[in-house]
């Protein structure tokens, strides 16, 4: 369920992300095997990020990198990482259809490197220190994701 082309408008802007529970949030180290899960953390609090780039499948908008800046958030000045959840045709966009991602926050930028043999998770890459993993809504703001989905709070 890629983003609709038109969002690259939101490149150098601020988003904003909303962690949910999902399948729960876990602490990954990028230098243990794929196929650890990790341990289970607390699911982190809404932030924003400035969206830096976008990574592209087959033309369409799969994932992209930003930074979170949200002061006073433990989170603040971190990376955050976020690609599609599966290849579905739906079009998502960041006002009257955000999307659900796989999202990856850690203190080094990441890369993504989208590769159709692994699981989507696996591509956000990120180096160093343990990362936090797991599901999120990521719009314009967080009123485009409560008038969408207002069964969320």
């Amino acid at each position: 369920m890629p983003l609709e082309s038109s969002c690259t408008e939101y490149i150098d802007k601020l988003l904003f992300v909303l962690p949910i529970v999902g399948y729960g949030w876990c602490r990954v180290d990028p230098s243990a095997p794929a196929d650890q899960p990790g341990g289970a953390i607390d699911t982190p609090q809404p932030f924003h990020a400035k969206l830096l780039e976008f990574h592209y499948l087959d033309g369409k908008i799969a994932g992209g990198i930003g930074s979170v800046e949200e002061s006073g958030h433990p989170l603040d000045k971190q990376w955050v990482a976020f690609c599609i959840r599966d290849r579905g045709m739906d079009m998502y966009d960041l006002t009257t259809n955000p999307g659900k991602y796989n999202v990856g926050i850690g203190k080094n930028r990441p890369t993504i490197k989208i590769d159709l043999d692994i699981p989507m998770p696996q591509w956000m890459r990120f180096e160093g220190p343990p990362i936090a993993s797991g599901f999120g809504f990521i719009a314009e703001s967080e009123t485009r994701i409560k008038e969408k989905y207002d069964w969320l709070k």
